[in-house]
């Protein structure tokens, strides 16, 4: 279920107030890393060595989902004046924080996200963010960049880093060698003058008075127009030094066509000490069955590394 971005005008505090709807799970002995948490925003990997048994065998990894588990705290925090934002939060209540962060911008978060993660370990955070999975990978990079003393893991998938090239493969006719049917729609809408620049075009009339002509790309439209608000189109490639001491994983579909596999790779090549995974198979959706397990997989190692 994706939930609207909510406006309001009246008072609140800053952080609203927790209402239980479920009994909160004991907590395990979890170590709290001095507040720093793990950034999840969809991804995986490979190499970090699995559990032993008693008898000193290595244990598989677990791969596959968890159970489906109801959040015992929800609400809508304000994040501005005029903006709030649906948040919730299930698993463990003292459990090591974990903070999903859904795609779009805009596209929301669904109660499936939860089952990546360990109920029993994490304590897990989801929010309808409006910038953020291959936008997540985005948002995720951004924050611990700025923040690197409050992370100890991150977890991306579908790496998208939005410099114009990426842009360009999405919105201004690279992807069309691939799906000319749906491009060509897209591309017919504009008149043939204003076609140097579709993203530009399409904010024209994202942005009109006339409300026939929007739509709910206004969110993201307005982050491509300002290229995400970042200073330089490398700059989360250039500042990777800030965050290369993280433990992180990065997995990519093979067949992305939403965030091709050359920013995944861009992203290995500066961040070799990140574990990187390509699914054979897979394409852009973390429900596919690869990425899923990957996923899974990923969180697992994580898990395991926060245990020591």
């Amino acid at each position: 279920m994706i939930r609207p971005l909510r406006f309001t005008t009246t008072s609140s505090p800053t952080l609203p107030f927790c209402r239980s709807l479920a009994p909160p799970r004991p907590p395990p002995p979890t170590p709290h890393a001095g507040g720093r948490r793990v950034l999840g925003c969809l991804a995986a990997a490979s190499s970090t060595p699995a559990p032993m048994d008693h008898l000193g065998q290595q244990m598989p990894m677990r791969r596959d989902l968890f159970p489906h588990i109801e959040p015992y705290d929800s609400g809508f925090l304000k994040v501005s004046g005029v903006h709030t934002i649906y948040y919730e939060q299930s698993g463990n209540t003292h459990g090591h924080p974990v903070v999903f962060l859904h795609g779009g911008p805009g596209a929301g978060t669904s109660p499936g996200n939860r089952r990546f993660f360990d109920p029993e370990f994490f304590r897990i955070v989801l929010f309808d963010q409006v910038f953020g999975g291959s936008w997540g990978s985005t948002l995720a990079l951004a924050y611990s960049q700025s923040h690197p003393d409050k992370v100890t893991g991150i977890v991306l998938r579908g790496i998208f880093l939005i410099r114009k090239k990426e842009l360009d493969w999405f919105y201004e006719g690279g992807a069309a060698a691939i799906f000319p049917d749906a491009w060509e729609p897209f591309r017919d809408f504009i008149p043939e003058d204003e076609r140097n620049c579709f993203i530009a075009a399409y904010c024209k009339r994202l942005t009109s008075s006339d409300a026939s002509v929007q739509a709910f790309a206004r969110i993201e439209n307005h982050y491509f127009i300002n290229k995400g608000f970042l200073p330089s189109d490398s700059h989360l490639l250039d500042n990777v030094d800030k965050i290369r001491h993280i433990k992180a994983f990065i997995v990519q579909g093979r067949y992305d066509v939403c965030c091709p596999m050359m920013s995944a790779w861009d992203l290995h090549k500066a961040w070799p000490e990140a574990e990187f995974k390509v699914v054979p198979d897979a394409g852009h959706s973390a429900n596919e069955v690869g990425v899923a397990a990957e996923l899974v997989s990923a969180n697992e190692k994580l898990k395991n590394m926060l245990k020591k």
